[in-house]
């Protein structure tokens, strides 16, 4: 896995109660949260949904600013811009490594696995990233 970091705007135009998050890197990719002290978490969801699509489609992602990419975008939308620059995990190379689980869970994960077309690997690597994002937020 690499981190990569990416341009976030956050905005909240005059009467608005929420803050607007756009990724100009991702066109279309946006969130919203409540208070500022969200604005993170919020971008930092977005962004990681929308690298988890592109690379299971096996797209390209846009260059980050480790690429010395800076995206423009239209600031004639925004009232009071703040600019973040939000870390996303991107796939690496797939690691061999041994757990050790209860046949009974394991039986369960395979039939699972097998019901839904996914490799068990697959399937506990997903279950791993609900995990992580329910207990960290992220």
């Amino acid at each position: 896995m690499a981190t990569k970091y990416y341009l976030a705007i956050a905005d909240r135009l005059p009467g608005e109660a929420n803050w607007s998050i756009l990724l100009p890197a991702f066109p279309g990719v946006t969130s919203v949260a409540e208070r500022f002290a969200d604005v993170m978490r919020q971008a930092r969801d977005a962004l990681a949904s929308a690298v988890e699509d592109m690379e299971r489609e096996g797209e390209a992602l846009p260059p980050s600013i480790e690429d010395d990419a800076i995206p423009d975008y239209d600031r004639s939308h925004t009232h009071d811009p703040r600019a973040l620059l939000v870390p996303v995990e991107t796939a690496g190379r797939a690691l061999r490594v041994n757990v050790s689980l209860d046949e009974s869970l394991l039986a369960r994960i395979d039939d699972v696995a097998r019901r839904t077309g996914v490799s068990r690997s697959s399937l506990l690597a997903r279950g791993a990233r609900l995990v992580i994002a329910s207990e960290t937020g992220s």
